[in-house]
């Protein structure tokens, strides 16, 4: 056997990886907000972006697949397939009712060795604001047809910059569920690794 085959990754490493991909796009489309990028076609600026959306929301999609890959691929033995993000959280709930990232505050140290996090009652994206912008990102990739009745406004609910912060907000520091009742603390910082820390319940009586 060959020594140079790599250890297979755990499925911790393999979604820190998957939000790894997430800062430098929701990076890209600040430039493209900041005027330091364009394509030099203002539409196809917009499409750019809204691909980047796009993508994003697929990459935090099957990073909480991922993360309960095991109970998901029990139910669903083709789980790999299923490349629609929409579809794909749907059956993730199913599953996991729980399997969408919770927002946290920043830790704040309450004993030598324990920390709080809180939880932020707004700022971030919701999932039902993932679905809003999931469809319009996916209007946003179509030419559009000539002899449709529908309205051409496309309603995005916030800014681009509105949606990059409620992004970042959302994945800054968040928790992961999983179906065991442990958890994933992650953070994902403006720069520098994405980490992830996992945790579990702590009988009442063991909290400073």
């Amino acid at each position: 056997m060959s020594g140079t085959n790599k250890p297979l990754k755990t499925d911790i490493q393999t979604y820190c990886d998957y939000i790894a991909e997430v800062r430098p796009r929701l990076d890209v489309i600040q430039d493209f907000i900041d005027g330091k990028a364009t394509t030099g076609l203002e539409p196809c600026n917009v499409e750019f972006i809204f691909l980047q959306f796009r993508k994003i929301l697929e990459l935090i999609a099957f990073a909480s697949l991922t993360a309960n890959k095991d109970a998901y691929s029990a139910a669903h033995a083709k789980f790999a397939q299923h490349w629609k993000a929409k579809s794909m959280l749907g059956e993730l709930a199913k599953v996991n009712p729980r399997f969408y990232p919770d927002p946290l505050n920043p830790p704040r140290e309450t004993a030598p060795g324990f920390k709080h996090f809180e939880c932020p009652a707004d700022g971030f994206m919701t999932i039902s604001e993932f679905a809003i912008l999931y469809d319009a990102a996916s209007d946003l990739m179509h030419t559009r047809n000539p002899f449709t009745t529908k309205d051409p406004g496309i309603n995005i609910v916030y800014s681009v910059q509105g949606w990059v912060s409620r992004i970042r907000r959302l994945l800054g520091w968040h928790t992961m569920h999983l179906l065991s009742g442990d958890k994933w603390i992650v953070n994902m910082p403006p720069e520098g690794i994405i980490q992830a820390f996992p945790a579990s319940p702590m009988p009442d009586a063991d909290l400073p």
